[in-house]
């Protein structure tokens, strides 16, 4: 389970539980043909010139490797990812 904390500056504590059953679930989204065609659109969408070519969001966006960063992130459980904090007070942190 990936545990997300979000600390402001106002002494506001926002605290989220991910489970790793909805990260695969958004993975099987994102690696979706039909959702890789319209990210597809949308990079190319103001360009005229430079168009980014489809392959790209094809490996990029597999659903092997997204399987397997699952199961590797599944076991370094303890992990921090992320650990930010802002001048203002703000503290993100991102846990496995």
């Amino acid at each position: 389970m990936m545990k997300i904390k979000i600390k402001t500056s106002n002494k506001i504590a926002f605290y989220l539980p991910v489970p790793y059953t909805i990260l695969k679930a958004a993975s099987s989204i994102f690696t979706s043909n039909k959702f890789r065609n319209q990210l597809h659109k949308w990079a190319n969408q103001d360009l005229e010139h430079n168009q980014v070519p489809p392959w790209l969001f094809n490996t990029l966006l597999n659903k092997q490797l997204m399987k397997e960063l699952f199961t590797e992130l599944s076991k370094n459980k303890g992990t921090v990812i992320v650990d930010v904090r802002l001048h203002d007070g703000t503290e993100v942190i991102v846990k496995l």
